[in-house]
């Protein structure tokens, strides 16, 4: 029973409605007075509840020759009327979906106009880089973070500067919680800054979980960031040095779909991994001059 009632309410029946129904099923036909005894529903109601159902297709009314309510008398359909409704309600769908689909553009015209509903806000040259990097952890922090990582050159935005800021950055993350997955390629260049920043501090990779693609089609130039719906991008190499951030929801879920896709076929890095590759030779010499 409890099924039939789910089943009739999504058909569009109110629960007086579906009681009503049912009780008519149950009989060759029934007065509102009768009906209201059978279902303990006040006879207003009733009234109501069969008025809805006529309108519905499901009973018939037969009203009587005097004037009184009572010699109303009510008659169920057979149930499979309830499937030539739908096939009617569907047919009209389609044929309405059809003229909304000839006045859609026009509608979305007027919706639209000329007014953006993305932003896209590119900053060129070095500073305009800096500035997209350097504000990746400024807003919605307990959003998770998914980046394609190259590995920027620490001379990019001057060595200390960009030291301080992976330190800060390092820390940020542990006390924040911030979620963030990365993705390297797997080469000379990405080893020798992960053996680097390892071997400065061995928390680098904490709050941090880096998968690797090695081979050599996965050739990134970019660091391209997603956090919720914008979408950072840092190009800083040879005569390419710029900034783009992109708000849009759809957009981002698409690239992060992309990149979903990238970590699923991407191996793991551990600290270990880092480890095993040896001492870094520029940091040794580093060391070795400044201390």
């Amino acid at each position: 029973m409890n099924r039939i009632y789910k089943v009739l309410d999504q058909f569009g029946l109110s629960q007086n409605e579906i009681k009503v129904y049912l009780e008519a099923l149950k009989h060759a036909e029934l007065s509102p007075f009768k009906i209201a005894k059978l279902t303990n529903i006040p006879r207003t109601t009733v009234y109501d509840a069969i008025m809805n159902l006529s309108l519905k297709g499901l009973v018939e009314i037969q009203q009587s020759d005097d004037l009184q309510k009572q010699q109303t008398r009510i008659k169920a359909k057979n149930p499979t009327v309830m499937r030539q409704i739908l096939w009617e309600k569907r047919r009209k769908l389609v044929g309405l979906e059809i003229d909304i689909l000839d006045i859609l553009a026009e509608l979305k015209g007027e919706f639209h106009q000329e007014e953006a509903n993305a932003d896209f806000l590119f900053y060129p040259g070095i500073e305009g880089a800096k500035k997209v990097y350097l504000a990746e952890d400024r807003d919605d922090v307990d959003i998770p973070i998914y980046v394609w990582e190259c590995l920027m050159p620490v001379d990019i935005f001057g060595k200390q500067d960009l030291t301080e800021r992976i330190a800060q950055l390092t820390k940020f993350r542990k006390q924040s919680g911030t979620r963030i997955k990365e993705i390297i390629p797997l080469n000379d260049w990405t080893r020798h800054v992960l053996t680097y920043q390892v071997g400065r501090d061995s928390d680098y990779l904490k709050g941090r979980e880096i998968r690797f693609i090695d081979g050599l089609s996965f050739d990134i130039h970019q660091r391209i960031a997603i956090k919720g719906s914008r979408i950072r991008i840092v190009c800083a190499k040879d005569d390419e040095v710029w900034g783009l951030v992109i708000k849009s929801p759809l957009l981002a879920k698409t690239i992060g779909a992309i990149f979903q896709i990238n970590w699923q076929v991407a191996t793991p890095l551990t600290l270990k991994m880092v480890q095993a590759w040896g001492e870094n030779e520029f940091l040794s010499e580093e060391k070795r001059r400044y201390n």
